[in-house]
């Protein structure tokens, strides 16, 4: 019974990540893994609790010149509150896939428009 409870406690929460709010899809200046490292740096540094509280994973994939940075809450590893994901599209260009929920999603696309900027 644990079990089943356990497993739609699973798929509902599938369900959410699934809804998340396309927030920026397109391409970006910079390089791909650089962007990544720098946008969770911003991220973990941010003095906000519900921005800082978030647990942020940094994976960078050199054989398909791709990286992505998901931001979980540290209660919940099931849903996420944001996850951005770049690709190498040209010399520093980088597509991006940015989906989130719309406080903490909006806030990882800030701190990408900053480190584009850099």
């Amino acid at each position: 019974m644990i079990t089943a409870a356990l497993v739609l406690f699973g798929c509902a929460n599938l369900t959410e990540v699934e809804e998340q709010e396309t927030l920026l899809a397109g391409e970006i200046k910079g390089d791909y893994s650089a962007l990544a490292r720098c946008v969770a740096a911003k991220m973990q540094t941010d003095k906000r609790q519900n921005i800082n509280a978030l647990q942020y994973s940094v994976r960078v994939y050199p054989d398909t010149n791709k990286s992505e940075v998901l931001g979980t809450y540290a209660n919940n590893t099931a849903s996420y509150a944001f996850h951005l994901e770049l690709k190498k599209a040209g010399p520093n260009v980088s597509d991006v896939l940015l989906k989130g929920l719309k406080y903490e999603g909006v806030e990882a696309l800030k701190a990408l428009q900053v480190c584009s900027a850099a």
